[in-house]
């Protein structure tokens, strides 16, 4: 199985840029393209809490030193991310991403609690500073998988001292049954030459991503580590999260993976360009609740629409792009308000 798992996975993915004890890239970095119709599939909240380390997990470094880790994850549910299935999920080659994988599906998804090419600390000894390992706590329906990574160190400080880990981060990824919610949760860390330990960047690549062929759609955290928010475009938060930082991501009634504009086939919206009245006319429905988000992934507006002709009043909204979402419906429809 791990195997197949694995040829599959580098059949699928965008492979990182150098081999096994080089730079390597992180699949977003790398990727040069973004699809023009992506959504924002997250409402993103901003949480703090103590970091608890996990008791009684299961090792899955197994004690080894490491570098490009690739485990496997024993998934005891199946989720969604960006509306997409994950019933497989593997720890990527690059060490601070996850992989899931859908029935052998030609789209793959990336978990990206801390994005960066990651080491561990121990790498020169025989002895593991820096242990990987998971547990899944709950009952049945209302599971959390959790996943950690403790005290890991940063390649780019390894290649630029000669060998040298003084730096490192813990953080863990909770994974909820039922709701497909994604939390990323900080602990303690000692970074203090980011320009060092992000290799030049501003800091790491957190969020998720969508990967079909060479086209990523991806809902990444930008803006300072303490108080970021959701967008689409690839980039890295600036900055490190403290300890007892909580990034968690909820999905939004609804949300797949399918392009914007199929919810046209249920609604009309005009005009488009927007100034201040949008009219909207139902195709198929007597009635429909109709949210209005920015690119943040904040909800900005609820209707109630009765009638097969209504209008919202978006006169106190910033100019900007708005994704239209129907409950109940796949899919969104973008406008633009001047």
């Amino acid at each position: 199985m791990k195997k197949v798992l694995l040829g599959l996975l580098s059949v699928l993915t965008l492979q990182p840029a150098m081999a096994q004890n080089g730079q390597k890239t992180s699949r977003f970095k790398e990727s040069a393209i973004i699809e023009n119709t992506t959504n924002i599939a997250y409402t993103f909240n901003l949480q703090t809490a103590a970091f608890t380390p996990l008791t009684g997990a299961i090792s899955l470094s197994n004690n080894s030193v490491w570098d490009d880790p690739t485990y496997i994850i024993p998934l005891p549910f199946s989720f969604n991310v960006q509306g997409q299935l994950v019933d497989s999920l593997l720890l990527d080659g690059l060490g601070g991403g996850l992989v899931g994988l859908s029935n052998g599906g030609t789209v793959i998804s990336l978990i990206a609690p801390f994005d960066i090419d990651l080491i561990d600390r121990g790498y020169d000894s025989s002895q593991s500073l820096s242990p990987i390992s998971y547990k899944v706590d709950g009952a049945v329906g209302s599971r959390i998988l959790k996943i950690e990574w403790k005290e890991a160190g940063s390649y780019s400080e390894y290649s630029a001292s000669g060998g040298i880990l003084d730096m490192y981060i813990s953080f863990q990824t909770w994974i909820y049954e039922g709701s497909s919610v994604i939390e990323y949760r900080f602990g303690a860390n000692t970074i203090n030459n980011s320009l060092l330990f992000y290799e030049g960047d501003d800091g790491a690549y957190i969020g998720t991503g969508i990967v079909n062929g060479s086209n990523i759609v991806a809902n990444l955290l930008t803006g300072p580590a303490s108080n970021p928010s959701l967008s689409l475009s690839l980039s890295t938060i600036t900055g490190t999260p403290t300890s007892g930082t909580v990034y968690r991501l909820t999905p939004l009634a609804g949300s797949t993976s399918v392009s914007e504009n199929s919810l046209a086939q249920n609604i009309n919206a005009w005009p488009n360009p927007v100034s201040d009245v949008l009219n909207i006319e139902l195709k198929n429905e007597q009635q429909a609740h109709i949210s209005l988000y920015n690119l943040q992934g904040q909800k900005v507006k609820q209707e109630l629409l009765s009638e097969s002709r209504s209008s919202l009043d978006l006169s106190d909204l910033p100019a900007g792009a708005y994704l239209i979402r129907m409950e109940g419906q796949a899919g969104s429809m973008r406008i633009i308000k001047r």
